[in-house]
C-alpha cells in the first residue's frame, strides 16, 4: 500500500488522462446510424450528439496536466473538480443516449426531406453502435480517479522548493555557481 501511495500522483494522472481519451474516443466514433432503403447511410457522432463531450474530455487531460505539480489544497479542489467532471460525463452522455432516435430521424429528415410515417419507410435498417460507452466509462474513471485524489493527496510527498535547486553542497562559492551559468544572487 505504501508504494501506491508514493506512485499516487502519477496513478491519479494516468486515470485522468485515460478517462480523456475514452471521452474523445466517444466524442469522434458514431453513436449511431441508419441505412436507407437507397443504401446511403447516415451516422450521428458523439460529438454531434452530445457536444460538450470533447471538452470535458479535455478538461479532463488539463487536470491530469495540472494535478502534479499542485500543492496541497489545490490537489483536493483539482479532486473536487474531477469528481464533478465524472459526474457531468457520465450525466451528459446519458442524455445525449436518450435523444439518440430523435437525432436519427432528425439525420434521416434532412436526408430525404421527408418526415412523420413517411420518414419511417426510407430506414432500411438501424444500427446503434457501442461507442456510447465509452463515454460512460470515461465519466466512472474520472470519478475513479478524484476519489482516489480526495483520499491519497494529503500524503503524496512535497515538490521541493526553488530554492533547493540553488543549494549547493562543498564549498558554495558563488563563482561556482556563475561557472554553471546560473545566476547566484537568487
Amino acid at each position: 500500500m505504501t508504494r501506491l501511495l508514493t506512485r499516487g500522483r502519477l496513478l491519479a494522472a494516468l486515470a485522468l488522462l485515460l478517462a480523456a481519451a475514452l471521452g474523445l474516443i466517444a466524442a469522434t466514433q458514431p453513436w449511431v446510424s441508419a441505412t436507407l432503403v437507397d443504401g446511403r447511410v447516415l451516422t450521428a457522432t458523439g460529438q454531434e450528439l452530445a457536444g460538450a463531450l470533447t471538452i470535458m474530455s479535455l478538461a479532463c487531460a488539463v487536470l491530469a496536466i495540472v494535478l502534479p505539480i499542485a500543492g496541497r489544497i489545490w490537489r483536493h479542489v483539482l479532486g473536487v473538480l474531477a469528481l464533478l467532471l465524472g459526474a457531468g460525463l457520465i450525466l451528459h452522455v446519458t442524455g445525449a443516449r436518450v435523444g439518440v432516435a430523435a437525432a436519427l430521424d432528425a439525420l434521416v429528415a434532412e436526408a430525404t426531406g421527408l418526415s412523420g410515417t413517411a420518414q419511417g419507410a426510407e430506414i432500411a435498417a438501424r444500427t446503434l453502435e457501442g461507442a456510447a460507452g465509452f463515454g460512460t466509462a470515461a465519466g466512472w474513471v474520472a470519478i475513479v480517479a478524484a476519489l482516489w485524489v480526495l483520499a491519497t493527496a494529503h500524503r503524496w510527498p512535497a515538490r521541493a522548493k526553488r530554492t533547493a535547486r540553488y543549494e549547493r553542497s562543498g564549498s558554495g562559492l558563488a563563482w561556482d555557481v556563475m561557472d554553471d551559468g546560473e545566476d547566484p544572487t537568487r
